[in-house]
């Protein structure tokens, strides 16, 4: 019975990737349906070799791997939402990279001052996976705050605060089990299956009704000059919070 607790999530997101099917979401949001795709298969293939520990360990470590890559892509995804109500000012392109760079480099600094009580290719891992983790906590706090309001990015703003919840609990868990070691292990897969399935639930919850057939609004350079007469309140709530990054503040 314990062992099945650990496959909650996939029960939760087998219904979510359905929602998705059925709502056509995957147009909208392609890399984070891909993200969702790759969860299910990635949990069927822990669960066919959990049988083999060496095979197991392998397996689990890769397919982490694979969820941090889709879940940068899939929050680069719904950073670029948020671009499409910004005029064209070159900078604002940078900010996720700069977003990335910052992450890896807390990741790695922490690594230097407090190395993982782990070794091998574990301990690349967990740096890697930390690094994952900050890029998420910052991306959410960039994205969240502008995203309110806008009804038809309610499937991008529930794919950023359900990787926010869930990215929040892994930062803290993952430098739990870097100092700990092994000796964490148990607690940190518990903690990381409570945090993951809450965020499945926001998702669910997010998506489970179609978006609103109206088409997403583009602004091409022509468009620029016209945005503030077309979208006045909402252009300016994403403006502010981007023009301070922008400057510096």
């Amino acid at each position: 019975m314990n062992f099945l607790l650990w496959y909650i999530p996939s029960g939760l997101l087998a219904p979510l990737l359905f929602i998705m099917v059925r709502n056509r979401a995957y147009t909208v949001c392609p890399w984070f349906f891909s993200y969702v795709v790759f969860a299910l298969a990635a949990d069927m293939a822990r669960f066919v070799v959990h049988s083999r520990p060496s095979v197991y360990f392998a397996t689990y470590w890769i397919t982490e791997a694979g969820y941090c890559l889709l879940g940068i892509l899939a929050m680069y995804e719904v950073f670029r939402v948020i671009l499409r109500y910004v005029g064209p000012r070159w900078w604002t392109h940078f900010i996720f990279p700069g977003v990335v760079i910052a992450g890896t480099s807390l990741s790695l600094a922490r690594a230097h001052s407090a190395p993982p009580r782990v070794s091998g290719l574990l301990y690349y891992i967990v740096i890697g996976e930390i690094a994952v983790r900050f890029v998420e906590v910052f991306a959410v706090l960039l994205t969240v705050i502008p995203l309110f309001g806008f009804r038809r990015h309610r499937y991008a703003l529930g794919v950023a605060l359900g990787f926010g919840f869930y990215s929040a609990v892994g930062l803290l868990n993952t430098i739990k089990f870097a100092d700990l070691g092994t000796a964490f292990k148990f607690w940190w897969g518990v903690t990381s299956v409570g945090a993951y399935s809450i965020g499945v639930l926001i998702w669910i919850w997010f998506f489970r009704v179609p978006l609103e057939d109206e088409p997403l609004p583009t602004l091409e350079p022509a468009q620029a000059s016209d945005a503030p007469r077309k979208y006045p309140g909402r252009l300016e709530r994403v403006r502010r919070p981007l023009l301070r990054i922008g400057a510096g503040q």
